[in-house]
């Protein structure tokens, strides 16, 4: 029921979207994979009802919750098993790098497909007059671009937020404090740091924007989250104060380009220096005397 509710709220309100994948993911980590397909199906078969009910339209809204549910499923049944979310994470970047593939697969140039479906958009904010006219050529244009990897890119971000937010509820309920443990433990595959060199380098060396771009802007994913991990990791190590982290997730709503950067350039420079083992594991805050 609150998967099936918070799929049909996130319609209007996608960030919900989140929340709902995150109950089906849940319900995979506890109770094993068929449990959770099960939850799947039925959630699925609700979702249907309501969208008829409320839409007469049942197909596009079950194609949502299972783009939406489908990733989060395989990706709890696999952290069930490995117990480890680096690996987990590795895993969804190839699922992001399949929904890139796929948007090569539907159209020889996807950015010839976004600039099509973006056009009645912004057609509709210049008649509105929030944007000028004389600039809504170079802004689709602009948007068409970088869309193929942003669809990849928030894919994975979705994916990856609905699971941690669902091992954290795993967590509260079953084992008080694991989750802390698990998250400040997350590391990619090294492999994954020479792939990226390869990818950085075949875009110093493309002057436009493409598949390059698109595959940095993936991976770009994965160190954001690892350098979250270690800020975790070296504030409870270092002792600091909460505020740090509070401070660090506010600039990240009003400084995102600088703050997401930042944060994966220290994931990618801690798979190969290891700030948390350099560091031990003395953790201040649990000292006493």
């Amino acid at each position: 029921m609150v998967a099936t509710v918070l799929a049909i709220l996130a319609l209007p309100l996608p960030p919900l979207s989140i929340l709902s994948a995150a109950v089906v993911a849940l319900v995979t980590l506890r109770r094993g994979m068929r449990e959770g397909l099960l939850i799947l199906g039925l959630s699925g078969f609700a979702c249907a009802a309501l969208a008829l009910l409320l839409f007469s339209h049942a197909l596009p809204v079950v194609g949502f919750v299972l783009l939406m549910w489908l990733p989060v499923w395989l990706l709890g049944g696999l952290l069930r098993v490995n117990r480890s979310l680096g690996a987990t994470l590795a895993a969804a970047l190839l699922f992001g790098l399949l929904a890139l593939g796929g948007q090569y697969l539907q159209s020889q140039d996807p950015v010839d497909a976004w600039r099509e479906l973006l056009q009645p958009f912004i057609a509709s904010v210049v008649d509105a007059q929030l944007v000028d006219a004389g600039i809504s050529q170079q802004l689709l244009e602009t948007m068409a671009g970088w869309m193929p990897g942003s669809i990849a890119a928030g894919f994975v971000l979705q994916s990856m937020a609905a699971l941690i937010t669902a091992r954290w509820w795993q967590s509260v309920l079953y084992n008080p404090g694991g989750f802390r443990e698990e998250f400040q433990q997350l590391r990619l595959p090294s492999a994954l740091a020479w792939i990226t060199l390869l990818v950085l380098v075949m875009n110093w060396f493309t002057q436009e924007v493409g598949l390059p771009t698109y595959l940095t802007m993936l991976l770009l994913v994965g160190w954001l989250l690892q350098g979250l991990s270690l800020v975790h990791a070296l504030r409870r190590r270092l002792g600091a104060s909460l505020a740090w982290l509070v401070a660090l997730y506010v600039l990240m709503l009003f400084a995102m380009p600088y703050v997401v950067g930042a944060l994966a350039l220290a994931g990618f420079a801690d798979s190969w220096i290891d700030f948390r083992a350099r560091l031990g594991t003395v953790d201040k805050s649990d000292k006493t005397g």
